[in-house]
């Protein structure tokens, strides 16, 4: 009950503050959401919540809660910490005591309780930490220590065992083809080594002192030495972009939206002379400042727009949904959710340019790929490209290393729509990188090549095309960001 105490009073100091500086309610209290729809205010008097997950129970403390939501027989709840951490299971606590400045305390059940949004804070912890990074099959994420010391991997020509200080990447691919080689591990000195993990499980040791195993069956990604923070709840790669380059808004009801990079303003040689008919002659650009999106839009990303605007969700395949690349969008769907995002946001989202995407995708190289002007295996995910995934599938998004400016996937896994109409050759285009369009467009232009085309597609100043209303299994998008506020009135 002191523990209760005190946080009655900090809430009571909560309050006086949100006077004082007009922030609303929202802003400072945890929101509970029964099932009857009734939606209460305050502060959860709970010092940690337990959860059962399958691979064991982990205690959260209070502090490092973001978000409940329970499944209707709570044995598939989800829990989400400010980390950006996900743990499905059932949650122990039974009850729970919503403190509240006004009013009386008010327990209530869990079975009664929809959802449960933490207010956000402030705490040492959160800064920065160097951990490492799990995903699982099942949609858990786990930012912990692996415990488990070497993997033990088999190829086609021998069986190694590798210490994880060499490792930063292992990737999981569930195929159709059980013949196939399923993981891919990425070294820390730049290696891509293919083949099939026969190591059982890992041991892994949470943020919060709890030891649990993994089977490697039920792992779809792991990372080492991951830098994890509250700003970025990414976690598939290590960031190592300079502070002022990474940007990510926050939507009006506190969501986060794309992450994103920002571009600096300079010149390219747009095109390749060596290349297809419409990519002749190579054309010097200069390109002013603007941001892009790290990734290819994900699932997660669109289907939220989905939900909010009550639009159908586009087909998966089969493959994955979560942070694979939206497929089966359409041009027009892609402008919908960008009109969306930038009422969202309060910021000016649209599609990249085809000069913008070309200069974003080149990072700085006049080569064909972005990291040179020889093919890489396993660079990307493309017919022939040596990736787990090729001929396949889409892969997640991240699978792969950022270029340069620290984009993923800008060649292979999904073609992107950009703004521009389809032209077979630039005579017509702005000097300045803008978008060429023109009434009644037949065609726009896609970009970057995807998992079900060969490597000569992906390549930085390849183009292609299909009409606007078209939704293809191989086609998604990025969005860019305008370096400019919107004038609210």
């Amino acid at each position: 009950m002191y523990c209760r105490f005190q946080r009655y009073i900090l809430l009571l100091l909560l309050l006086s503050f949100s006077i004082i500086s007009s922030a609303g309610p929202a802003d400072v209290f945890d929101l509970v959401t029964l099932k009857n729809g009734d939606v209460y205010q305050g502060t959860v008097a709970e010092e940690q919540f337990n959860i059962n997950t399958v691979f064991g129970r982990v205690t959260i403390p209070y502090i490092h809660m973001s978000e409940i939501r329970f499944s209707n027989d709570n044995q598939s709840s989800t829990l989400k910490t400010q980390l950006g951490e996900v743990f499905t299971g059932s949650i122990e606590n039974n009850e729970i005591l919503i403190l509240r400045v006004l009013d009386p305390a008010l327990p209530v059940h869990i079975q009664d309780i929809q959802k449960i949004t933490f207010m956000p804070k402030q705490h040492a912890a959160y800064k920065k930490i160097l951990e490492d990074s799990i995903h699982t099959h099942n949609g858990d994420h786990f930012i912990a220590q692996v415990i488990t010391s070497d993997l033990m991997l088999k190829t086609d020509e021998a069986i190694a065992l590798i210490n994880k200080k060499n490792i930063q990447l292992v990737d999981y691919a569930q195929l159709e083809d059980a013949e196939r080689n399923n993981t891919q591990l990425r070294l820390t000195n730049g290696e891509i080594r293919q083949g099939k993990i026969i190591s059982q499980s890992i041991t892994i040791e949470t943020q919060y002192k709890q030891q649990l195993d993994i089977p490697m069956s039920e792992v779809a990604t792991l990372a080492y030495a991951v830098n994890h923070s509250a700003e970025s709840m990414d976690s598939n790669f290590q960031k190592q972009l300079p502070p002022a380059s990474y940007l990510r808004d926050k939507m009006v009801d506190g969501r986060p939206g794309p992450e994103l990079v920002i571009i600096k303003a300079g010149e390219y040689f747009r095109g390749d002379n060596a290349g297809d008919d419409d990519e002749r002659p190579a054309v010097k650009l200069n390109i002013a400042a603007f941001a892009i999106g790290v990734y290819e839009v994900t699932f997660d990303e669109y289907d939220f727009f989905c939900k909010d605007t009550r639009r159908n969700k586009p087909d998966d395949q089969g493959w994955g949904r979560g942070r694979h690349p939206v497929i089966n969008v359409s041009w027009n769907d892609a402008r919908a959710y960008i009109q969306w995002l930038s009422k969202k946001t309060k910021q000016r989202y649209r599609l990249p340019t085809d000069a913008e995407w070309e200069y974003a995708a080149r990072a700085g190289s006049p080569g064909k790929f972005w990291w040179g002007e020889q093919f890489e295996k396993a660079r990307a995910n493309c017919e022939g490209c040596g990736s787990l995934w090729d001929g396949e599938k889409t892969a997640e998004v991240g699978k792969f290393p950022a270029n340069a400016f620290g984009l993923h996937d800008s060649a292979g896994n999904v073609f992107e729509w950009v703004e521009d109409c389809f032209h077979n050759t630039f005579e017509d285009a702005p000097k300045d990188g803008a978008a060429l369009d023109k009434p009644g467009c037949g065609k726009r232009v896609i970009r970057g090549g995807a998992w079900s085309f060969p490597v000569k597609e992906i390549r930085s100043a390849n183009r292609w095309r299909d009409f606007p209303t078209r939704r293809s299994d191989d086609t998604g998008f990025r969005v860019v960001r305008e370096l400019i506020t919107i004038n609210e009135h």
